[in-house]
Order: structure tokens, then C-alpha cells, then sequence
């Protein structure tokens, strides 16, 4: 199962997003280039007015061909009723999530499994949209017949089901019901599966030689795994070996986590384990070591360096400025690498080294501020511009809670509670990731009962 590498366009701007990360806004790299910051090395590639059969991207080097599988003409098509049962059917997105489409006369309705059913409508040739951000574009085989459909997620990006029979969608849907009943009778135990902690180990080991086995991991699993093989062999080889592993808690939709401490730092890893006894899926995330990180004035850009031999940690940076920020990376030869821009209100993950220099700039480039990677800075909000001309920092650094974010924690649990979220006070990514895990987060708080208190 390969990557999908959506391109979207919003006015001028053009959009990026690959299976499974978030969607970023694309910085120009000179010529009519554009690049995209995937976790695997930085993606560059031309866009003209001209519609081509495929994409050229670099990568590391590499030169890649992505062939175009579908594109989205953004009107109104008029399509007959009787067109739309060619649609009409089940889609296997995993082992335990399917997604059913039907007809109301002229209407066609999705429904994805444990999620609310909604209406999509026409735009363009086997093109559909949703009020939810959902795109569903309709793959013929030779004989014209339907027989899978790419699905876009706003969090998620582009992912592709395969038409099943309606015997294959009932064992799916049983499988997610078992894991929904699952659910909170694990998260009230909070205990590990049974080979979970095992698992972990020897898939951390596998990888550190750099021979993975993919024979014990779900189909889909394997295919993440594949794409990912080198960025996560040199994460875990930089990390060293491993010294010890404690179980943290169940989380949301049933997986174990588990902290991890290396030679030279330390890591969580959420691991969820199939009816199968294949990993289903794994979830890596390396939070660095000791190391507390800072922010540095742009002034000592030219003498700041990455660090050899650094742990690696992933830091999220959320751009609370109002404006557009360039995000750079400083080489070993301390020039500027372009990373990405980040939009308004909207968080990029970045993995990276511990105190590895990161400048975040404006929109011509000029530094705002310098992020040295550490426990203080893995979730780093950029704040608004001061008369000075300096950032506002309060919202990376207060020690008192914001006005108000009591009464809205309140508001937001328990409108998960009834299953009614209020996605119009959430920003975009927000509401795509609460749409995600809705059906398990509300199991698990139903189960929790009434809030009480806040602390």
C-alpha cells in the first residue's frame, strides 16, 4: 500500500498533505518548485497549469514518480439517480472499519464505522464532497465497474478502501463492535495485553537491525511501516539500546502505552494488538532526554549549530501569531533549510534532534525566534508580534490557566458525552481529530460517569 500525496489549492495558496500527516501549507523553493516537510526528508516538485499524468518529486536525493490517481474538479455535476447506485456499496478502510454507501433517491450518504452517516454531493466526475471536509473520489477498474474509493480526511489526509462483499463488511463491522465493547472495560482495568510489552521489544530490535517483520503486523500497519523503514531504523539506532519499558495506561480506542527508556533517552509507544495477534498498529513517538531546551534570540543565529549524537524528540509547534511563519532547520553548516510554513491556528509536528536550531520566521524571512528542541519547548506555541517587535511568549510559558479554559474543558466533555460536539468553537485541526476518536472517547467517558471536579 503506497503513500497518497494530496495537493489542494485555497486562492493562491497551495496545500500539501500525505497519508496520514497534516496538511501544510507548501513554501515556494525557487524556480516554481514547492516543498513539502514529510517526516521522511523535505518533498520538492513543480506545479504548472498543465494537467500531467504524474508528479515528479525529489526526495533525499531520489527522484520519485507519483502517478495521478484521481483529481477533484470543484463544481457542481449533475449526476442521475440512477447513476448513483454504481457507488452504492461497502469499502473496507481496515480490518475494523468499513465504510457504507447508500441512496435516498437522489441523494448518496456515507457512514463510516462508529461515526455519524452524511450526505456527499456531486463535484465532478465520481467526485463527491461532504459538509465535514470529506472528499470520496470513485476508482473504476477496466470494465468500468466501482471498485474502490479514495477517501480524504481532513486530519488524515488520503487513504484508499477496497469494494468488499456485504458477508466481508459484516465481519468487519463485528470486529469493530468486539473492539468498541472492548473499550471501556479495558480502559477501567487499565492493564496491558497480554504480549503487548514483547511485541514492543522485539519490533524495536527488529527495526534497529534494520529487518522488520511484516509478517506480524497488520496489512495496513505493514505499509506505514514500509514507508517510514529508514526515518525509524536511524531514530531508534540514535536512541541506542534499550534499558527498560514500563506500561503507562490503556488509552483512547484500546491502545496499550508504554514508556521506553534508551541509552540515550527515551520514547512512548501506543501499540494496539488485532484479534489476529498481528500488531494492528503502532504509534512511535520520541520525546528526546534530559535535555530542557530554550528559545534563543534571533541574534545568535550565525554561531548556532545542530548537535552530533543528539536523542531524537518529536516538538509541536503551533502558530498562535495571526499571520503566516516560515519554519526553517539550521544544517550542520549552520544555513537555513527550509521546512514548511505554518498557517494561522494550525500546529506542525517536527521531528527532529534535541537542540537542534529551528528559526521561525515571517513571511520574508526574517527570525522571530530560534527553537532549541527540548522538554520545555516539545509543544511550543509562536505568539503574537509586540509593539517592540518582540513575540509574545505568555501563552508558552504561563503558570496560571487562560481565562475561561475551565468552563470550556467542561463544555467539551460533555458535549462528548451526549456524542454532540461543538465543532464551530474548534479550529479545523481540532475538530477533525475529535471527529476521529469521537466513538471512543465517548465510550470512555460514559463509562467515567459525571464530572465532578477540575483540577
Amino acid at each position: 500500500m503506497r503513500p497518497r500525496f494530496a495537493i489542494s489549492k485555497n486562492s493562491d495558496d497551495l496545500f500539501g498533505q500525505l497519508s496520514g500527516q497534516r496538511k501544510v501549507r507548501l513554501a515556494a523553493a525557487g524556480d516554481g518548485a514547492y516543498a513539502y516537510p514529510a517526516p521522511a526528508g523535505q518533498i520538492t516538485f513543480a506545479v504548472d497549469g498543465e494537467r500531467k499524468s504524474e508528479l515528479t518529486l525529489t526526495q533525499n536525493g531520489r527522484t520519485i514518480r507519483a502517478a495521478r490517481i484521481a483529481e477533484l474538479a470543484w463544481r457542481d455535476t449533475a449526476v442521475d439517480a440512477q447513476a448513483l447506485d454504481s457507488y452504492v456499496g461497502w469499502y473496507e478502510l481496515t480490518a475494523s472499519r468499513v465504510l457504507s454507501v447508500t441512496r435516498d433517491g437522489s441523494r448518496l450518504f456515507v457512514e463510516e464505522s462508529g461515526r455519524p452517516k452524511f450526505e456527499v454531493v456531486p463535484r465532478g466526475v465520481d467526485a463527491f464532497a461532504g459538509d465535514n471536509g470529506h472528499l470520496l473520489i470513485f476508482l473504476r477498474n477496466d470494465q468500468n465497474k466501482v471498485k474502490q474509493v479514495l477517501l480524504y480526511e481532513p486530519a488524515f489526509g488520503a487513504g484508499l478502501a477496497r469494494w468488499v462483499s456485504a458477508d466481508r463488511a459484516r465481519i468487519v463491522r463485528e470486529e469493530f463492535k468486539r473492539r468498541m465493547a472492548d473499550v471501556p472495560d479495558r480502559f477501567r482495568d487499565q492493564a496491558p495485553m497480554p504480549g503487548s510489552k514483547e511485541a514492543i521489544l522485539r519490533g524495536i530490535a527488529d527495526m534497529q537491525r534494520g529487518a522488520p517483520n511484516y509478517e506480524r503486523m497488520s496489512a495496513a500497519l505493514a505499509a506505514k511501516i514500509r514507508r517510514q523503514a529508514l526515518e525509524l531504523e536511524a531514530t531508534l539506532k540514535a536512541f541506542g539500546a534499550v534499558e527498560s519499558i514500563f506500561f503507562r495506561g490503556v488509552g483512547p480506542g484500546g491502545y496499550d502505552i508504554y514508556g521506553v527508556k534508551f541509552a540515550r533517552g527515551f520514547a512512548e509507544f501506543r501499540f494496539l494488538l488485532g484479534a489476529d495477534g498481528k500488531a494492528e498498529d503502532v504509534l512511535f513517538r520520541p520525546d528526546g532526554d534530559e535535555t530542557p531546551g530554550s528559545i534563543a534570540a534571533c541574534s545568535a543565529e550565525t554561531g548556532l549549530k545542530p548537535r552530533e549524537d543528539a536523542a531524537p524528540i518529536k516538538v509541536f509547534i503551533y502558530n498562535g501569531s495571526g499571520a503566516d511563519v516560515q519554519l526553517y532547520r539550521l544544517d550542520a553548516d549552520g544555513k537555513r533549510r527550509a521546512h514548511g510554513t505554518i498557517g494561522p491556528d494550525t500546529s506542525l509536528p517536527v521531528l527532529t534532534t534535541v537542540n537542534n536550531p529551528w528559526i521561525v520566521a515571517d513571511a520574508a524571512g526574517k527570525c522571530l525566534e530560534i527553537v532549541l528542541p527540548g522538554q520545555h519547548t516539545r509543544f511550543h506555541t509562536v505568539g503574537t508580534s509586540r509593539a517592540d517587535g518582540e513575540l509574545e511568549r505568555a501563552a508558552s510559558y504561563r503558570t496560571t490557566p487562560q481565562p475561561g479554559s475551565e468552563a470550556a474543558l467542561r463544555q467539551y466533555i460533555e458535549a462528548l458525552a451526549r456524542g454532540e460536539p461543538d465543532y464551530d468553537r474548534m479550529t479545523s485541526e481540532v475538530a477533525a481529530l475529535t471527529r476521529q476518536q469521537l466513538i471512543f472517547n465517548k465510550a470512555i467517558i460514559l463509562w467515567l460517569g459525571a464530572l465532578w471536579s477540575v483540577t
